[in-house]
């Protein structure tokens, strides 16, 4: 059925909503042919993250746990190390300060702020290379994960430091973003971005306004986190690996990026065939909406039940069951929701 804009299928509610949850039940339960991707896991054993269904193992080859975002909040978690942030560093030395020694790691505010400023270095990029290489900077570098530190840091030293680490991709941009959101952070009003990450508690809509807001030089406060993409994956790393209380989580949509879209489509959940990806996105996002009001999606403590546990499920259902067999240019079978296929039906 043709929709105004000119595309090509829509699907019923009930539909989409069948394959929302058997995308995320694939997903966060054993559904999934990894080895039909030869995917294989590395995750540590079972951690305290909590299903939504007790039916859902942990398994060691659950594609959540080996999510990039999730991994590093483990380890950040579990690692609980002493570090003397700065000592035989090359960027304590430009800025000629001084550092105690703290601990870093184990602490969720900690994981909040990892997640938060290697979140703004987040696109067009591989996912996986991008948090090992914020990994190894928090490693070698603690301290440009403290707001305070960095907002008194001069921009070309946290320019070098971020190139170094490989964290920054465009390193003006990103090095005037890290030191922008710093000092959001660490300097003027509370604002709801500050105190999800400093006390774990929020209302997802405020925060959404609070990533569009400017300071009083007209001023991005929080810039490379208020993307129609980023912004929504950020809010859900929040609650999960997080661990923040956001209220409201329900009213997060999908973070729609090249993976989602190739999904939606293959699946004919929305119609967007044709349309660029600026006009895709809202169509998108409302079907997903739609879809998981209607269905019991399965997913992690604090996001179960919402787009934020489907969007990272439509994610790895895209990029390794829609992208492979695009690439095979046939069907090759990942999940259930393979069922539903319009490509290669």
């Amino acid at each position: 059925m043709k929709s105004k804009e000119g595309t090509c299928f829509a699907s019923d509610r009930s539909r989409a909503s069948r394959i929302a949850k058997l995308i995320a039940d694939d997903f966060y339960g054993d559904g999934l042919d990894l080895a039909s991707r030869c995917i294989t896991s590395d995750a540590p054993g079972p951690t305290q993250s909590t299903r939504s269904a007790a039916s859902t193992p942990q398994a060691e080859g659950d594609p959540w746990l080996n999510l990039p975002e999730v991994k590093a909040a483990q380890q950040l978690r579990t690692s609980g190390a002493e570090l003397e942030a700065g000592q035989n560093s090359p960027l304590l030395d430009s800025v000629k300060s001084a550092m105690c020694v703290r601990s870093l790691g184990g602490n969720d505010r900690d994981v909040r702020l990892f997640l938060t400023f290697i979140s703004a270095m987040n696109r067009a990029r591989d996912a996986t290379q991008l948090w090992k290489a914020g990994m190894r900077l928090y490693e070698d570098h603690p301290e440009t994960f403290d707001p305070e530190y960095v907002a008194g840091l001069e921009l070309d030293a946290l320019r070098e430091v971020l190139n170094v680490a490989r964290v920054s991709r465009r390193h003006g941009p990103d090095s005037r973003a890290w030191l922008q959101i710093s000092k959001s952070l660490s300097a003027g009003p509370q604002s709801s971005v500050r105190q999800v990450i400093d006390a774990g508690l929020c209302d997802a809509e405020e925060l959404r306004r609070d990533l569009k807001s400017r300071d009083n030089s007209g001023r991005n406060r929080f810039p490379m986190l208020r993307g129609p993409k980023v912004g929504p994956m950020w809010v859900r790393m929040m609650a999960n690996p997080g661990q923040a209380r956001i209220c409201r989580i329900e009213t997060i949509p999908v973070a729609v990026d090249v993976q989602v879209r190739r999904v939606t489509e293959n699946v004919g959940v929305a119609a967007t065939c044709g349309l660029p990806l600026r006009k895709a996105k809202r169509l998108i996002q409302k079907a997903w909406m739609n879809a998981v009001s209607e269905a019991d999606i399965a997913g992690p403590d604090r996001i179960a039940g919402t787009c934020a546990a489907l969007d990272p499920a439509l994610w790895f259902f895209g990029r390794h069951g829609c992208g492979h067999c695009e690439k095979a240019e046939k069907k090759v079978r990942f999940g259930r929701a393979c069922d539903f296929c319009t490509r290669f039906s």
